[in-house]
This record gives C-alpha cells, sequence and structure tokens, in this order.
C-alpha cells in the first residue's frame, strides 16, 4: 500500500473542476500500478523492464480507471463523469506514453491514443461486471487478471489470477477508495460531489 497519497486538497473551499479531480487520481493511479509490478517481481513473477512491463501497466491502469469511474459515477451527473473519466484516461495514457517512449523509444502519442482505444474497448468489457460498496465483483477483478495471461511467462500464468484477485485489486482499492473519496468531499463546490 501507498505511504503517502494526496488525499485532500491544501487550499480548502475552492471549488475543483472534474479535471483536478482526475489529475491527483491519476497521480495515484501511477504510483498504484509501479507498486502492484514491485509486489508481482517480489512474489517472484517476471516481470522485465520491456514490452511486457508496459502491458501489465496498460491493463492495470485499465483496471484502475474503471474502479475509478464507479466511484465517481454515484456522485456525479454524465456530463462530469464523462468529463473526469477523459481527463483521467487522457493523464494516464501521457504519463504511460512517456514513460515508454523513453524506456523502449516510439512515438508518446502513439502510445497515449493506442491506450486510449484500448480503455474505450475494455470499457464495454468492464460494464458487464458488477461494482457495489464492497467495490469490483470477483469477475471484474478476474477480467483484468485475465487480460495480463497473455503477456505473462509461461510459468507465471498458473498463479498469476490469484495474485491479481487475491492481493493487487484489494491493495489498489484500499487505497483508491478512500482516495476519490476523500479528494470529492474534501473539494466543497465540485461538480463531483
Amino acid at each position: 500500500m501507498l505511504r503517502r497519497t494526496k488525499s485532500k486538497w491544501f487550499a480548502r473551499g475552492r471549488p475543483r473542476d472534474p479535471a483536478a479531480i482526475a489529475s491527483a487520481v491519476a497521480f495515484t493511479s501511477w504510483r498504484l500500478a509501479l507498486e502492484s509490478i514491485k509486489r508481482m517481481r517480489a512474489a517472484r513473477f517476471s516481470i522485465d523492464a520491456d514490452a511486457r512491463y508496459f502491458a501489465f501497466l496498460r491493463e492495470f491502469l485499465i483496471f484502475l480507471i474503471q474502479v475509478a469511474d464507479r466511484l465517481v459515477a454515484p456522485r456525479c451527473d454524465l456530463a462530469t463523469r464523462t468529463e473526469f473519466l477523459t481527463a483521467l484516461c487522457h493523464r494516464l495514457g501521457e504519463l504511460l506514453g512517456e514513460n515508454q517512449t523513453e524506456l523502449l523509444g516510439g512515438d508518446a502519442v502513439a502510445v497515449r491514443r493506442a491506450f486510449i482505444d484500448l480503455v474505450n474497448e475494455r470499457a464495454e468489457d468492464y460494464a458487464t461486471f458488477g461494482f457495489d460498496e464492497n467495490g469490483p465483483d470477483f469477475a471484474f477483478a478476474r477480467y483484468c487478471a485475465h487480460q495480463l495471461l497473455d503477456e505473462a511467462d509461461e510459468a507465471d500464468r498458473a498463479w498469476l489470477v490469484e495474485q491479481i484477485v487475491s492481493i493487487e485489486v484489494p491493495a489498489a482499492l484500499d487505497t483508491l477508495r478512500p482516495l476519490v473519496e476523500n479528494l470529492v468531499a474534501s473539494a466543497p463546490g465540485s461538480a463531483i460531489a
């Protein structure tokens, strides 16, 4: 679990727009995905700093976007939710593009566009899974894990789903849920309330 995350606004009383909230959620989501990779490596999963590393990041970030969207959805109207989700996806796409091209080369804009396309594709599937006050249902978490199977080493496949569902998803949710709730609650006048 992340030790320090921004979960409250320093300048209290100022209204926050959905893009500002999305920016804070994106920063923490990025850190959560990196922490997940660290735990996976500590558990002896093979995730080298190569294309598979970024494939893992992509899929886990998409999962976190879906979770954040479900946490925000009951607190706002469709236009506000769309603005939040768009800003979140674009910021995470930028982070992914910058980091991937720095390590592997390529075009950061193309990486961002491909990421956003994949977010949209996966959103259709995630929309079919349940999410309640306890968080994502088993199928929601399992879907994330199954997207990662294609990129995993053969030796890692037997335990990957269990690791994601039992360890990575709860750890991420333990940080992301209070973050979203606190940022929204501490931003009076926000369109998300």
